[in-house]
């Protein structure tokens, strides 16, 4: 009886293994489904899924734009750059102490280009200024040259100029006239003379007024 019972319990012992075996080679996967691994495993489908173009000039999506404008990082525009820009204030010009500024923005172009085509021509030493004088007025014309000679002296040589550069200043506009103040220099002197011009199909000038001449360093020699 014994003998048996021990028979029995061998062979159910081993049927119990071949079962468990058995079990275990055909077994599968048990995977926990949550709402994040779901949502994964779709994004993971979809992506394997999706046929993706090929990326354009991938080179410059991975570099700074300073790479290829050559500009220094602290030049680039900026929101804060483009409203400081917006609130510049007028520019800043220079002036001619104790003589005028030398802001000729708003000045008439055709006013403007009268006033340096005589200045050029003066500057030159042209014999032919008195086609920039208004025929009413000739005679004002005669008196500057008399007394320009008396203050400077022009160079012998008529081809010689008389001066280096001028420096033409803000005009003071009238209703009928307009006065332009003029710097012209030779070497470390300089002289200041203010330009009256009237309109008459073209701006003509009235007169001439020798403000002082003088040096450079600013101390004049003589006034008018």
């Amino acid at each position: 009886m014994m003998v048996m019972s021990k028979k029995v319990w061998g062979v159910i012992l081993g049927l119990s293994v071949l079962i468990i075996l058995f079990s275990c080679s055909n077994a599968q996967a048990v995977t926990i489904k949550t709402p994040e691994n779901t949502l994964r495993n779709e994004l993971t489908e979809k992506s394997e899924k999706t046929v993706w173009t090929k990326e354009i000039e991938a080179g410059r999506l991975n570099s700074k734009l300073n790479d290829f404008i050559n500009i220094a990082d602290k030049n680039l525009v900026s929101p804060q750059l483009v409203q400081s820009l917006r609130n510049v204030n007028a520019p800043v010009y220079p002036q001619i102490k104790d003589f005028a500024g030398l802001d000729t923005s708003t000045m008439n172009s055709i006013l403007l280009n009268t006033v340096k085509d005589f200045c050029n021509a003066f500057k030159d030493n042209s014999d032919e200024l008195s086609k920039w004088f208004y025929n009413d007025y000739f005679f004002n014309y005669v008196f500057f040259q008399k007394d320009f000679t008396e203050v400077w002296e022009k160079p012998e040589n008529p081809e010689q100029p008389v001066f280096d550069r001028f420096v033409i200043c803000s005009a003071f506009e009238g209703d009928e006239v307009v006065q332009v103040p003029v710097r012209f220099y030779k070497g470390k002197e300089y002289i200041d003379l203010s330009l009256f011009l009237s309109y008459h199909g073209g701006y003509k000038i009235n007169q001439i007024e020798i403000i002082r001449w003088g040096k450079l360093n600013g101390e004049t020699e003589k006034q008018q």
